[in-house]
């Protein structure tokens, strides 16, 4: 790496290339499966496959390669992004069994045309839905096409893909995002007894236009209330919001209104995930302690902040899990899982106004019972900032941002923040999870980090163990030969 700083200590990444949405997330037979979206040959083209990690708590990984890429005419062009179901006891030894969802993504070439024929949104695409199962989370039996283009409503645009599956009153559901052809996201509900054979249902839109595509749905359900995620694309710039033109957030639906019965979102009820410059497709599942858990891509297409910098064999990771609880109010909030907490060190007070050093790169910052303004720089290079009633972050130097510049939220109070800190990976919590900030920042090459806070009272700096450096050292993801590749494919 051009900067050995830049590595991640408990943030998951691919071994090498490049990494994507968040797939597969679930806790399968007592492990937590985390699948991803690979590029075996990034930057040269783009065809998917799923990588895997697997994990006893959260915070121990290991890496478990590429188990599912390209092997069928419905998917040679990219296994793209989708869910797992766990079956109870669907196994051939009576236990449980992963079934796995995704989108086939096929660049159709008709003979005697070329790819400057089709634009690949009305035409020259298949979004094809596919399953296969698999008894031990690693390997995986034969796929089986389920939805074809055809089989999605007539108003449908080529772009329908990203399943989400969940069972609800003895019936399981599933989610597809879309693109209607007058240029509008929405979503696709269907449902199915089996999990195999499914009925379209109705489609889901918003009252007014709101983004092009709807990408990522998910369900979220907390204490008896219903939430419809998705990533949308397209959202204009506002001042105080929707910065990325990727924006994922979600529509609380109305007291005991369940998503399976909605056919129409207010799109002014949206609330926003996360307010940094990386964060987009996140998933979200239940593990086997009965939480709620979000992960997101710790990255984006967006073309203002895709700088890659110099000689970064790998590119992009994904947030620590987070734990999703609702607010009396309905907003959900947001924290990390408290298993990472097992990674911290012994605690160093940080002092109003007084620098601290922090060995390693790795660290979890804690102020609470804030009063007042206050800021804390990490190196001299990259802020959290809380001034005349906007909660911020900033970048004091160019090379640092790799093209992200400062940003910030009106935030009439500020109660509490937790910063984590990583490498290059820095995720934000303020006022107990209310608001979220995931970014990328890539500072100076040091052995440690140098804290200064002017908040008030003082805070705490635990350092954090490095668990991840084994594993990156020793996990390299396979070179793929895909079948089916060809020079059309990055579309």
């Amino acid at each position: 790496m051009a900067n050995k700083s830049w590595e991640l200590g408990f943030h998951l990444r691919s071994p090498r290339n490049w990494l994507n949405d968040p797939n597969g997330l679930c806790q399968f037979r007592g492990t937590y499966r985390f699948f991803y979206q690979y590029d075996h040959n990034w930057p040269a083209i783009d065809q998917k496959a799923w990588g895997q990690f697997s994990s006893p708590d959260l915070i121990h990984w290991t890496y478990e390669g590429v188990p599912i890429e390209p092997s069928i005419d419905e998917d040679r062009h990219g296994v793209f992004s989708g869910c797992a179901f766990v079956e109870k006891g669907g196994a051939s030894d009576g236990g449980d069994l992963m079934r796995v969802y995704y989108t086939g993504n096929v660049v159709d070439l008709v003979p005697g045309h070329s790819p400057k024929d089709f634009d690949y949104v009305y035409a020259g695409r298949e979004g094809n839905t596919i399953t296969c199962t698999s008894e031990d989370g690693v390997n995986f039996g034969p796929k089986q096409v389920l939805l074809r283009n055809s089989d999605y409503p007539e108003e449908c645009s080529c772009h329908v893909r990203d399943p989400k599956v969940w069972e609800q009153d003895g019936c399981r559901y599933m989610l597809l995002g879309a693109r209607h052809k007058d240029t509008r996201g929405m979503c696709l509900l269907f449902s199915s007894d089996d999990g195999l054979n499914w009925t379209f249902m109705h489609p889901i839109n918003s009252e007014y236009s709101f983004g092009f595509v709807w990408e990522c749905p998910n369900i979220v359900q907390l204490d008896g209330h219903e939430y419809l995620a998705i990533s949308p694309q397209g959202l204009p710039r506002l001042k105080d919001r929707w910065f990325n033109r990727w924006t994922p957030g979600y529509f609380e639906l109305p007291e005991g209104q369940r998503l399976i019965d909605t056919e129409v979102i207010d799109e002014r009820g949206f609330e926003q995930w996360d307010f940094g410059h990386d964060f987009y497709a996140p998933q979200i599942f239940s593990d086997e302690k009965g939480r709620t858990l979000l992960v997101g891509w710790m990255g984006t297409f967006d073309e203002y902040y895709t700088s890659v910098p110099d000689d970064l064999d790998w590119w992009h990771c994904i947030t620590v899990p987070r734990v999703l609880t609702r607010r009396a109010d309905g907003r959900i909030l947001q924290n990390p899982v408290p298993e990472i907490e097992a990674l911290r060190g012994e605690s160093v007070a940080l002092a109003h106004g007084i620098p601290l050093e922090i060995s390693g790169r790795c660290c979890d910052l804690v102020l609470t019972d804030l009063k007042g303004e206050g800021m804390v720089t990490l190196d001299d290079s990259f802020q959290v900032l809380y001034q005349n009633g906007r909660l911020g972050i900033d970048y004091l130097d160019e090379t640092s941002g790799a093209g992200r510049k400062g940003r910030s939220i009106p935030l009439d109070e500020l109660h509490d923040l937790r910063i984590l800190v990583d490498g290059s990976a820095i995720e934000i919590f303020a006022n107990g999870g209310a608001e979220t900030f995931a970014s990328r920042w890539f500072g100076p090459e040091l052995d440690h980090i140098s804290v200064i806070s002017t908040f008030s009272p003082a805070g705490i700096t635990y350092p954090m163990t490095n668990t991840m450096a084994k594993m990156y050292a020793t996990a390299q993801a396979p070179d793929l030969e895909f079948p089916g590749w060809n020079e059309t494919i990055n579309r």
